[in-house]
């Protein structure tokens, strides 16, 4: 197949960006993520989750230094051609095919190996993914990373953790559940009896049997020993457990169905020149609507409610014709409540839910756009300052990005935006929402942000 889609990959190395075929990018990120003598439906698996993150947002590839198979010659030895013919019949074999969750690409978590069972992604993230929900995993057993035991000192844990332990004094009567308990001293803080592990001592008994000093004595932990099970942040594909699925007879579509939950697993219509946002979701809301005004302009009577609309509509047939899939979360001058956007939000999943609004400010001059995304949503956090840099050059005044808590933000699950247009109580940012040609600015900068923010 002559690759007709390049996923575009910043050299810092270099100092450059750099243009690569789609599909020659997987085989390189297979090489460098999964064991190349795992089992051929297990490299499959990992060669569709590698090609739906790259299609979701290549920003990730800037963690990887990108070498080409050939610099694997050295490595590989004798075995060079056998591993690049495997990684070519995995890439091959799953040619165009992703991971889609409600007709929208997923972010296609993965780890090595995740000791019994993955995880669910609110305990890992800040937000609920309903297609990263926990599924108990007893394939990866024979892997690695099990019993995996690290100590550190009590000075090491206080430094790392930023905590401090509580000092000794003789009246100290300390205890380590299930190993030292029920200490009991005197008056004079000598030890009358302890028990260590599920015998009873007396003081006099310890101190004979530990060759102890005085039975007047502290016990103090000077180490922690911690013994883990698995590798990663357990979410999504289990590699070492994929592997053992695929010995088992599974496929590799079997295996991404059981690690995420609900998913479709399809070959892909690829984004081109003419359709560059194709596949993509995106969610409009205009705020207000009926008799929910919004804000109103303190010269003209504007309404905030008809100017959101007016952007909405408009910004709609732009991202359409660049091949985006739009939804509004009204179409008209009605109200529509906060837990109906959020609901048709949910259902639709879009890649982004973008909210509409003006400001106003009373007996104030203030003016400007003003951008919000949610706490630790980092993708929205992009897009925001990928709008803003395409807004700079349009005569708009800019307040800039920053982190908002809205309640249409906590219900909402997937990433959100929500931009302040401009000030109603501003005289002269009221006019400029009467000029056809600043709404074209508008319309254009939000545009070009979105489209540079899945291309970039």
């Amino acid at each position: 197949m002559k690759d007709c889609f390049y996923i575009n990959y910043y050299d810092e190395k270099n100092n450059k960006e750099m243009e690569w075929p789609l599909e020659e990018m997987v085989g390189i990120l297979l090489a460098l993520e999964m064991d190349i003598d795992f089992h051929i439906e297990a490299l499959k698996a990992q060669a569709v989750v590698i090609r739906t993150n790259l299609l979701k947002d290549s920003q990730s590839l800037r963690d990887y230094d990108i070498k080409p198979l050939v610099s694997y010659k050295d490595i590989w030895g004798a075995k060079y051609d056998i591993n690049v013919e495997k990684i070519n019949r995995a890439v091959k074999g799953t040619e165009g095919v992703a991971i889609l969750f409600k007709d929208k690409l997923i972010y296609a978590k993965y780890h090595a190996l995740c000791g019994g069972s993955t995880e669910n992604a609110e305990n890992v993230m800040d937000n609920q993914v309903t297609y990263l929900r926990r599924v108990l995993c007893d394939h990866c057993i024979e892997g690695p990373y099990w019993n995996n035991e690290k100590e550190f000192s009590t000075e090491e844990l206080e430094q790392l953790l930023d905590i401090q332990f509580p000092n000794i004094d003789g009246d100290y009567k300390s205890e380590i559940l299930n190993f030292v308990e029920d200490i009991e001293k005197d008056s004079y803080g000598r030890v009358k009896s302890i028990k260590i592990g599920k015998k009873i001592f007396s003081g006099n008994e310890a101190l004979e049997l530990l060759d102890l000093n005085s039975t007047r004595f502290n016990i103090y932990p000077t180490g922690i020993r911690f013994i883990s099970n698995g590798m990663g942040h357990g979410l999504g594909l289990c590699q070492w457990g994929a592997n053992a699925m695929a010995q088992g007879g599974s496929t590799f579509v079997e295996i991404l169905e059981y690690y995420y939950t609900g998913v479709d697993i399809e070959k892909i219509r690829l984004p081109s020149i003419k359709n560059p946002l194709l596949g993509r979701i995106i969610m409009i809301d205009p705020g207000h609507g009926g008799d929910d005004l919004g804000h109103k302009g303190v010269e003209l009577g504007l309404l905030e409610k008809d100017i959101v609309l007016e952007i909405a509509v408009k910004l709609k047939e732009k991202l359409e014709e660049l091949g985006a899939v739009v939804y509004l979360t009204r179409d008209g001058d009605k109200k529509v409540s906060i837990n109906e956007r959020v609901e048709k939000a949910n259902r639709i999943y879009p890649d982004f839910f973008i909210s509409l609004h003006m400001d106003y400010f009373t007996n104030s001059n203030v003016k400007g756009l003003e951008m919000f995304h949610f706490r630790n949503d980092m993708d929205s956090n992009r897009l925001g300052k990928s709008i803003l840099k395409n807004l700079r050059d349009k005569e708009i005044f800019l307040k800039g990005l920053k982190e908002g808590n809205f309640y249409i933000f906590r219900g909402i699950n997937v990433s959100s935006l929500l931009i302040e247009l401009g000030y109603l109580s501003n005289i002269e940012e009221e006019l400029k929402f009467k000029d056809e040609n600043h709404i074209k600015s508008l319309v254009n900068g939000i545009e070009k942000g979105i489209l540079e923010h899945f291309n970039h």
